[in-house]
């Protein structure tokens, strides 16, 4: 192992360059290591009242955070393919855990076999790749296109679609997304929550490695495919989000959504060659998701569990009898839907500025499409908060308790807190992605 020390700004490369520690790696592997903890703290009571072994669940739970943090780091073909699959594999076995649950199982199975196939497709991309160039590093796979003017192979094309493809898989973009909505109403609320922040954000972290470190010469050709996934997703996502009455369902097209506004920037970037835009507006956009993503299923947990009914439409006026988890709620689907003061609009407007500076027709039309898809977006987030508010109360004259337990309530109070602080204080978040970005293009 050769380790080359620099001093403390500049980055700390390990076994010949295969592995890195710089800010952009322990940013992400900083939002990793969060949101697993939060995901402990929503998963305490969830599987204490369940019949199955505890000590698998957060081993597995570990082992995936373990696959994000490696991911983050690598920068050669082997370590990135073991970082995803380690990432992603103990999520076959977490998103089935609900042994008995018919929808758990077919959800499980789905997952399971696309991501087989995912898998597939990223290997055969990796295959091609080390076929053309002979490297296995990225930096030595960059240098060697560059100095045998291969940028514009078609080989070279037909290995980013590949992967392109493959990650789409495990970020559910259009048309890779048909596990997802299955996958997440079957699994353990906790897990839905971790699928769609911590392992989505694990696959956008290796396209971003990727397309920026070893195909960034082919930009301009995947640039306009990305670009069209992009709007595909956040059109899709966005419309059949408005005909879901099942909150967790309604929520996986939403994330589906949401995919599409993180790959915008990244979709432009590649056709414009400013990497740098693209890696802080996908990533400062990935960081506020997060959290308020997690806020928002935090709400589904409390009022499914309350009502009853994995029908929101049942939870009318269910906000009167906890109005703290109602406000939440109303907080993480507003900041959702970018509405001001909350940390959805800054994430929101630094992908509109990242798409409208380049002056590119794909990057103005993609700002439309985002721009008509967060209106239509806002509907159904409004849609439950309206329900809990101001519908008619199911049983009124029933005595109910609602349970909002300590673990709960520290997710609740941290998770809106950073929602608040993105969107009145969004420097801080600003910060972090340009630290990310510029620190990564070195």
């Amino acid at each position: 192992m050769v380790i080359q020390w620099a001093s403390y700004t500049s980055p700390l490369y390990a076994f010949e360059n295969s592995y890195v520690v710089d800010k952009f790696s322990i940013i992400l592997k900083g939002l990793f290591i969060l949101i697993t903890y939060l995901t402990f703290l929503l998963s305490i009571n969830f599987i204490e009242s369940d019949k199955y072994y505890q000590g698998e669940y957060y081993y597995l739970l570990l082992s995936s955070l373990l696959g994000a943090l490696v991911v983050s780091s690598s920068r050669d073909l082997l370590t990135i393919f073991i970082g995803i699959e380690l990432a992603s594999t103990p999520m076959f076995l977490l998103s089935g855990w609900k042994k008995g649950d018919r929808k758990s199982n077919e959800g499980a199975i789905k997952f399971f076999l696309l991501g087989v196939l995912s898998a597939s497709l990223i290997l055969y991309g990796f295959s091609l790749l080390y076929g053309l160039t002979g490297q296995l590093v990225f930096s030595e796979i960059s240098t060697y296109l560059l100095s045998n003017a291969l940028g514009d192979s078609p080989v070279l094309l037909l290995s980013s679609i590949l992967v392109i493809s493959g990650i789409g898989f495990k970020i559910s973009v259009v048309p890779f997304h048909s596990w997802a909505p299955d996958t997440y109403e079957g699994a353990p609320l906790p897990i839905t929550a971790y699928l769609s922040v911590s392992s989505k954000a694990t696959g956008f972290v290796a396209l971003i490695v990727l397309l920026t470190k070893v195909f960034a010469t082919s930009g301009q050709s995947w640039g306009v495919i990305l670009a069209i996934i992009s709007g595909a997703t956040m059109t899709l996502g966005n419309l059949v989000a408005l005909q879901q009455s099942n909150p967790v369902r309604l929520l996986a097209y939403s994330s589906i959504s949401q995919a599409g506004f993180i790959i915008a920037p990244l979709a432009v970037a590649g056709i414009t060659g400013n990497y740098q835009d693209g890696i802080f507006a996908s990533v400062t956009y990935l960081i506020i998701y997060a959290f308020m993503n997690l806020g928002a299923f935090l709400s589904i947990h409390l009022f499914s569990n309350f009502a009853g009914s994995d029908n929101f439409y049942d939870w009318g006026g269910v906000a009167k009898h906890s109005p703290l988890a109602g406000v939440l709620t109303t907080v993480f689907f507003f900041s959702l839907a970018g509405i001001p003061p909350l940390g959805g609009w800054f994430a929101k407007f630094v992908v509109f500025r990242s798409l409208l500076s380049t002056g590119e027709i794909v990057g103005i039309s993609l700002a439309i499409i985002g721009a008509i898809n967060a209106v239509i977006a806002l509907v159904y987030y409004a849609r439950i908060s309206k329900v809990i508010w101001m519908d008619e109360l199911k049983n009124p004259e029933q005595e109910q308790t609602f349970e909002f337990q300590n673990p709960l309530k520290v997710v609740g109070a941290f998770t809106v807190l950073i929602t608040f602080i993105a969107g009145v204080f969004p420097g801080i978040f600003s910060y972090l992605g340009e630290v990310s970005s510029i620190f990564f293009g070195n």
